[in-house]
C-alpha cells in the first residue's frame, strides 16, 4: 500500500499528461488538475477499459482531510467509453 503524505501536489499543465493512484491512502493532500486540453479525441473501448487525458484517476484509494481542485480548461474535445465498465476521462477528476 502507498501512502501519500502532508502536501503531495500534483498539477497537470501539460497538454495531454495524467496522475493515476490506485490502491493508496491519500492524507492531508492537494491534488490539483490545471490541465490545458486542446483538440483532444479520448476514447475508451471494451470491457473494464480506461482512458483519461489531463485527467487525475484515483481508483480504490482512500481519501482523507484533502483538497481536490479540477481547474482545467478543455476546448473542442471528444471523450467516449464504450463497453461494459469502461471510463474515459478529458480534464476531470474521477474518484472511485
Amino acid at each position: 500500500m502507498k501512502t501519500v503524505s502532508i502536501a503531495a501536489v500534483v498539477l497537470m499543465s501539460v497538454v495531454a499528461g495524467t496522475a493515476m493512484a490506485e490502491g493508496s491512502k491519500i492524507e492531508k493532500s492537494t491534488l490539483i488538475n490545471a490541465s490545458k486540453n486542446t483538440l483532444t479525441n479520448t476514447q475508451a473501448i471494451g470491457r473494464n477499459s480506461a482512458a483519461s487525458t489531463g485527467s487525475i484517476n484515483v481508483v480504490g484509494s482512500r481519501i482523507q482531510k484533502s483538497t481536490v481542485i479540477n481547474a482545467s480548461k478543455n476546448t473542442l474535445t471528444n471523450t467516449q467509453a464504450i463497453g461494459r465498465n469502461s471510463v474515459a476521462n478529458t480534464g476531470s477528476v474521477d474518484i472511485r
